[in-house]
């Protein structure tokens, strides 16, 4: 394990952002964003592509997922990496209070190559400031680690970093009915087959990603820390990504 350097007092402004709300897992509502913009585009590393929440290993934890940098190809996987602490800042934020502002944030930096990157992780904690802008939080709700591990306790929380399968089912040739501008110009996608505009039904779902990675950031801890001990039984959650903005002094 090796001990990472705080980053400098830069404010962090958020690039990109995923969404999910839960109310106690009576229901979810999740947003996907794969490369919806010329930003992503060309920096995969600001990209939010899906954010989860759903039950962990029992009935009293919880796990928060978020997805970046999709898709990767299996040969990919070698030189994928998180985007480095000086430049990207990796956030899960939580309300528990119902007033749609973050309560509660997890921070995730990363330092070192692909193939042998670090990540430090941050909360749940109080944020430093709520918005767009943010600056690192410091306190005891730390791990550090390898990527591609699973670190922390199976009690506690629980971290992992690192390629893995991109879920995205979505019927795509129906899509690209409603926004033809979206449809590849070659490819197999590029061809529409079906008939009328009509979504397959579910039973027959396809995972258009199926063998492609992404670079999925997921933490699991007692749903507890999240919900005040089951006095705010409700919270949402959404992801976001942060670019570094230089500043004039430090």
């Amino acid at each position: 394990m090796h001990r990472l350097a705080a980053l400098p007092p830069r404010w962090l402004k958020a690039a990109a952002t995923g969404l999910v709300a839960t109310a106690a897992f009576a229901g979810v509502v999740i947003a996907s964003d794969h490369m919806d913009t010329p930003t992503v585009e060309y920096h995969p590393e600001y990209d939010v592509n899906d954010v989860y929440a759903f039950p962990g290993s029992s009935p009293d934890r919880v796990a928060l997922v978020l997805g970046t940098s999709s898709p990767i190809t299996p040969a990919g996987v070698r030189t994928a990496k998180f985007g480095d602490r000086d430049e990207v800042l990796y956030q899960l934020k939580v309300d528990n209070t119902g007033d749609a502002r973050e309560d509660l944030v997890f921070q995730f930096t990363f330092t070192g190559p692909a193939g042998n990157q670090k990540v430090t992780v941050q909360g749940p904690m109080k944020p430093n400031e709520v918005g767009t802008s943010n600056t690192l939080i410091t306190g005891q709700k730390e791990l550090k680690g390898d990527v591609n591990q699973v670190l922390g306790s199976s009690s506690g929380l629980q971290a992992f970093a690192g390629p893995r399968d991109d879920p995205f089912f979505i019927d795509l040739e129906a899509f690209f009915r409603i926004l033809p501008d979206r449809q590849p110009e070659s490819g197999p996608l590029s061809l529409i087959t079906q008939g009328p505009l009509t979504f397959r039904p579910p039973s027959t779902a396809v995972d258009f990603l199926a063998g492609f990675n992404d670079l999925a950031i997921v933490v699991e801890l007692p749903l507890a820390e999240l919900t005040e001990n089951g006095h705010k039984p409700k919270f949402g959650v959404w992801g976001t990504t942060s670019q570094a903005r230089k500043s004039a002094s430090h």
